[in-house]
C-alpha cells in the first residue's frame, strides 16, 4: 500500500520535499565546516603576524641603541 502512495504525484512531492530538506541540511553542515576551518586558519595567521611584528618592533628598538654604542 505504501508503494502505491509513493507512485502518486502527492507521494513524489512528499519525497521530493523531504530529500530537498535533507540535502539542504547536508550543504549547510558542509559549509559550516569549511567556514570553521577558514576561521581557524585566519586566527592562526593573525597570531603569527602579530608575533612577528612584535618581535620585529623589539629588535628595531634595540638596534639603534646598539648602533649608537658601537659608534661612540
Amino acid at each position: 500500500m505504501s508503494t502505491l502512495f509513493d507512485a502518486t504525484p502527492l507521494g513524489l512531492v512528499a519525497r521530493w520535499s523531504t530529500r530537498s530538506q535533507e540535502q539542504a541540511r547536508r550543504n549547510a553542515m558542509a559549509a559550516c565546516t569549511v567556514l570553521a576551518a577558514r576561521r581557524l586558519e585566519r586566527v592562526e595567521v593573525e597570531e603569527f603576524i602579530a608575533g612577528y611584528l612584535a618581535g620585529r618592533a623589539i629588535s628595531t628598538e634595540a638596534a639603534p641603541a646598539t648602533a649608537v654604542r658601537n659608534a661612540g
